[in-house]
C-alpha cells in the first residue's frame, strides 16, 4: 500500500495567533539580522532572484511553542525539518519550488508585514500555488496574522510587493513531517 499525501488540500486561517503571540513573533523577527542570499529555487540559475532571510531553527519560541499550536490545530504529531523567516522587497520574486516530496510533508507560511486589507491588491506579494493534475493556479494574499498550510509537493513561490508598497515582506516558513 503506498502513503497517498496526508494533505491534500490548501488551508488558509486569518487572525491565526493571539495577539500576544503574533506580537511576539514580531519582536522576535525584529530583534534578529537578516542574511542576505536566500533563493527558491537553487537549481534555477538563470532566474534567480536572491532575498533576505533569517533562520530561526535556534529559536525555542519558533520550534517548540509555535509548532505544538499547529500539532494541536491540526491534530497531528510533526517533525521539524526547518524554520526560518523570508523577507522580499520589490524586485525580489521567488521562483516556482517543491519543499519537499514526501507525502508526509507540510509548509506553513505565517505572514507577519501588517498590510490595509484594502490595499492588497495593489501591494501584491501573493503566494501562487499550481495545484497538481489541475489546470490552474490560486494564489493568496499575505495578510497580516494569516497562515497558509498546503502539501510540501506543491510547486509554489511567493511573490514581493509591488513598487508602490516599501515594506518588507516577512513571511515565517514552517517545514514539517507529520509523524504516524
Amino acid at each position: 500500500m503506498s502513503i497517498k499525501n496526508k494533505m491534500e488540500k490548501i488551508l488558509v486561517y486569518d487572525n491565526f495567533l493571539k495577539e500576544s503571540e503574533i506580537n511576539r513573533v514580531m519582536s522576535i523577527i525584529n530583534d534578529k539580522s537578516w542574511s542576505w542570499g536566500h533563493v527558491s529555487n537553487k537549481m534555477e540559475t538563470l532566474t534567480m532572484t536572491p532575498f533576505w532571510s533569517i533562520d530561526l531553527s535556534e529559536d525555542e519560541f519558533f520550534t517548540s511553542y509555535l509548532k505544538k499550536i499547529f500539532e494541536d490545530h491540526f491534530s497531528k504529531k510533526f517533525k521539524l525539518k526547518r524554520v526560518y523567516a523570508n523577507g522580499q522587497t520589490y524586485g525580489q520574486d521567488g521562483t516556482y519550488h517543491v519543499d519537499d516530496e514526501n507525502p508526509l510533508a507540510m509548509t506553513v507560511c505565517l505572514y507577519i508585514t501588517k498590510i490595509d486589507p484594502e490595499l492588497v491588491d495593489s501591494a501584491g506579494g501573493y503566494i501562487y500555488l499550481k495545484i497538481p493534475d489541475k489546470k490552474y493556479n490560486l494564489c493568496y494574499e499575505p495578510l497580516f496574522n494569516r497562515i497558509i498550510a498546503f502539501p510540501s509537493s506543491y510547486l509554489h513561490k511567493a511573490t514581493s510587493y509591488s513598487r508602490y508598497f516599501t515594506d518588507m515582506r516577512i513571511c515565517v516558513a514552517w517545514k514539517l513531517i507529520e509523524i504516524i
